[in-house]
């Protein structure tokens, strides 16, 4: 009887999952009871996939499949999910061999078992979307404590000081609760790049990561009771950019300072060229539109010494890029900060500057000097964020 009962329901459910044709949003879904458990003040939302034309899933454990909109179980199984390929279709979503006729699912994993998307293993909970364009996003539902362990392993190297590990703990998670607060009504708060903070979920997580997380568990950055923003980056070359040169941010914790803690960091001083031809074809990948530029320049600079404009010359004559964008355009491999002096030659264009990353915010190789000279994180992020107070979340 109660196996009949089990199986009524599981046929109801999916009766009721049965909607019509249309695309949804990820930010109009509803937390379902999937979230048992975890306060909902503390998730993070994840994505992880972007844009895909597929993904390989597999669950190791007891799961359910629910629908995303309603939250009503699909498919209830003890047993594992082996690898499976899950792709978009007009009707839905199909995983493996079988069809799901709705535009969202969620995995939802019971009594300890494990996620896996395309290798990559994952705590909490995991949505599948199936968009617009015919394509796939994925966003994990992690608890921010969770997806830390998954995030400062690759942001800063494990076997750092443990104060400078546990500063980059208090930023990193400042910076994904500024987000949340930020993307209420977005599909998503970051990304698992390095355009919100890198995350390789389970599979990325150290034991010393770890600890720093814990020895640091629910504490954030405050200015006047409100989250900051707190950006870092890798090293600063002397100086932290002001927040306001970039972006619409206009906080008193993130204005540009002189630091001497990264003196000798890799990359502190480097090196890049490229061709005119190379340039061109960037700019134009990036969406600059160019044609046979002839001249580039460096226009002024701000307190820190990064450039602000560059001026180029092509066909339709000479007009002003945000530094920034140029930096972007070309690639922060290379061309690692819009610190830089550069120099025409008949090659190319040489680039000699200093420091890597957007420069806003604490420096991690300035962490690291602070750490090694003996300073507390409480210390180094007073160093960075002048006027933050650590509280709790």
């Amino acid at each position: 009887m109660l196996i009949t009962a089990f199986k009524m329901i599981l046929i109801l459910s999916v009766a009721m999952a049965n909607i019509a044709p249309g695309a949804y949003s990820a930010s109009s879904f509803a937390m379902t009871r999937a979230d048992r458990g975890v306060k909902k003040d503390s998730m993070v939302r994840v994505c992880v996939a972007r844009q895909r034309d597929e993904i390989y899933l597999s669950v190791k454990g007891r799961h359910t499949i629910e629908t995303l909109h309603t939250g009503e179980i699909m498919e209830a199984s003890i047993w594992s999910m082996r690898k499976c390929r899950v792709s978009p279709t007009n009707s839905g979503i199909q995983v493996s061999k079988k069809n799901y006729p709705v535009f969202g699912i969620r995995i939802v994993p019971m009594m300890g078992a494990n996620i896996y998307v395309n290798k990559r293993r994952f705590r909490g909970i995991l949505d599948i979307i199936r968009t617009e364009e015919m394509k796939l996003t994925v966003i994990n539902h992690v608890d921010v404590e969770d997806y830390l362990y998954g995030v400062l392993y690759y942001e800063m190297p494990h076997y750092w000081p443990t104060e400078a590990l546990k500063a980059q703990a208090i930023a990193a998670r400042t910076f994904a609760m500024y987000r949340k607060e930020e993307r209420k009504t977005a599909d998503y708060d970051v990304t698992s790049d390095a355009y919100s903070q890198v995350y390789g979920g389970k599979s990325g997580e150290n034991w010393r990561s770890v600890r720093a997380v814990k020895l640091t568990k629910g504490k954030v950055l405050k200015y006047k009771g409100k989250i900051v923003p707190a950006y870092y980056h890798s090293v600063c070359g002397g100086h932290t950019e002001d927040a306001n040169a970039l972006w619409n941010v206009d906080s008193p914790c993130l204005k540009g300072k002189s630091c001497r803690f990264c003196r000798g960091a890799p990359y502190y001083k480097w090196k890049a060229m490229y061709s005119y031809k190379q340039i061109e074809e960037k700019l134009n990948n990036y969406g600059i539109k160019c044609k046979d530029v002839s001249y580039i320049a460096s226009g002024p600079r701000d307190k820190s010494g990064r450039v602000k404009m560059i001026k180029i010359r092509d066909t339709d004559g000479v007009r002003e890029i945000p530094a920034n964008e140029f930096r972007l355009a070309l690639g922060g491999l290379m061309l690692k900060s819009t610190k830089f002096a550069l120099k025409i030659t008949r090659k190319g264009i040489i680039f000699r500057g200093r420091g890597w990353g957007h420069g806003v915010g604490m420096c991690q190789w300035g962490a690291f000097g602070m750490a090694k000279r003996g300073s507390s994180h409480r210390r180094i992020l007073e160093f960075y964020y002048p006027g933050a107070k650590i509280e709790e979340l």
